[in-house]
Parts: structure tokens; C-alpha cells; sequence
């Protein structure tokens, strides 16, 4: 077989493998259509929902909210927040490990904090961490939502293809082989370089055209309603817990301050 028809063979090869892989999405895109139709019967913990629809730190405000409605902590007028005599004088938890994680981290840090700064608190972020992993594990087909194995497989075939034709340019010839140490560590150059400029933008407008994994259970966690924790706050409680999530120190104002003027935002 020639160099030309091997050259044929392999690209008929990968031209044939992306409508394979298309086939596979459509068929895993239906089956996940088909498991989104039956989550209204799925037992979703509001704050698995939450983290789920939003972002992982969002959590710490409904369980701020849990607490601050159960009397175990208040925000003060300056957003910090503070444990009460109530749930200092009592060992009680909250039955739920995610408030009772931050009423936890509260209670060790002996001081009031504001919400903004509880991402730095390690020991509450692990407890939160593996309670969205457990809950994870009790939705499996979406566990590994944001992972697409047929997409990583169109963008290998085009990364082994590009490598292959670099390869049979560069070394398939008689000259790299019977000349020394020299030409071949120079191919080897030639070849990476040109499997680069292959690959790169080959590989870049794949990721652009290649359609997403639609990530229908966080679709459906964002049509659900607030943690109700949240929803049953007063307005003024609202403001509080707004004021604790959006605390900055005065470092932190004075750059915004100095970012905003920077941009134009001053007259």
C-alpha cells in the first residue's frame, strides 16, 4: 500500500468516525430527555438544588437563612454575623450538615464574620464539598454532568489523526533513518511543530461546532423555587442576609471605588 492510499484510508477513517460519534449524542441526548421527564419524582435536596441551579458558595446563604430564621444566629446592621445566646447555651444542631456545618464554623471562630468570607473557611467548605458529593451520588446519571466522553472522543481522532499525518510527512522517509542522530532529532521537531498547526486550530473549531452536553438537571434545579429558608425570610431579614453576602471591607470599597473611576464610571 502506498503512502498515498494509507493517507486515504486514514482520512476516510476519521471522516467516518465524527457521524458515529454524532449518532451517539443524539442517543445519549435522548436518553437524557427521557430521565428529565421523571426528576419531578426525584427527592432533591433544596440545597443539592441550590448549588445545583447556582454556584457551590450560594449554599451558605440558605443555610445562613436556615439559622438566622431557627433564632441560632443574627446579622448585625454592618453584615457580620454572630451566634446567639440561644445556640450558645444549647449544643443542638440543626438536623440538616449544611447549616449545621456553619453554625459549627460560627461557634469555632468565637467572632462575628460576615457571609462573604465563608469561603475561606476550610473546614466548613470540605463539610459542604462531600455533602454535595453524597447527594451527587443519588442522581448518577447526572453526577458527571459537566464531563462529555463522545466530545473528548471527536477531539482524540482529530489529535491522532493530525499526529499521524505529521508523522508519515516528516518520517516516512528513508533519509531520517540512515543519516544519524541528527536528522532525526530535527524531524522529530519538524513533527511536532507541524502536528501543532494541525492540531491547534482543528481541534479549536471542533470545541466551537461541537454541540454541548445539555445539562438538563441543572435546567430543571434553576425552575425550582427559592431554598425556603430564603423564601421565608421578612424583607428586613433579606436586607440583612444581603448585606452579610455582599460585605467588603474597606480595602475592597476603595478598589472598587478606584476601578469604577479607572473605567469612566466617574464625572
Amino acid at each position: 500500500m502506498s503512502q498515498m492510499d494509507m493517507f486515504l484510508v486514514a482520512l476516510a477513517s476519521a471522516c467516518a468516525a465524527f457521524p458515529v460519534l454524532g449518532v451517539l449524542w443524539w442517543i445519549r441526548d435522548r436518553a437524557d430527555r427521557a430521565a428529565a421527564a421523571g426528576l419531578d419524582t426525584v427527592d432533591i435536596d433544596p440545597y443539592h438544588a441550590v448549588a445545583t441551579a447556582r454556584r457551590p458558595s450560594r449554599v451558605g446563604r440558605a443555610a445562613a437563612a436556615e439559622l438566622l430564621l431557627a433564632g441560632l444566629i443574627r446579622i448585625r446592621d454592618d453584615g457580620m454575623m454572630e451566634v446567639t445566646d440561644r445556640a450558645q447555651e444549647s449544643a443542638t444542631a440543626p438536623g440538616h450538615p449544611v447549616p449545621a456545618a456553619l453554625l459549627a464554623t460560627l461557634r469555632r471562630q468565637g467572632e462575628p464574620f460576615p457571609l462573604s468570607r465563608l469561603y475561606w473557611e476550610s473546614g466548613y467548605t470540605r463539610q459542604r464539598d462531600a455533602f454535595l458529593r453524597a447527594e451527587d451520588l443519588k442522581v448518577p446519571r447526572w453526577s458527571l454532568r459537566t464531563r462529555d466522553s463522545i466530545a473528548g472522543a471527536a477531539f482524540a481522532t482529530l489529535i491522532l489523526f493530525t499526529l499521524w499525518i505529521s508523522v508519515q510527512v516528516v518520517f516516512l522517509r528513508q533519509e531520517y533513518w540512515t543519516s544519524g542522530v541528527g536528522p532525526i532529532v530535527v524531524g522529530a521537531w519538524c513533527c511536532l511543530v507541524l502536528w501543532a498547526l494541525m492540531a491547534v486550530p482543528l481541534v479549536w473549531l471542533a470545541e466551537r461546532c461541537w454541540p454541548k452536553r445539555r445539562d438538563r438537571f441543572a435546567a430543571y434545579c434553576r425552575r425550582l423555587p427559592a431554598h425556603p429558608a430564603e423564601r421565608a425570610l421578612s424583607t428586613e431579614e433579606r436586607d440583612l442576609l444581603d448585606r452579610s453576602w455582599t460585605w467588603r471591607n474597606a480595602y475592597e470599597r476603595a478598589k472598587d471605588e478606584e476601578t469604577w473611576v479607572d473605567h469612566g464610571g466617574g464625572f
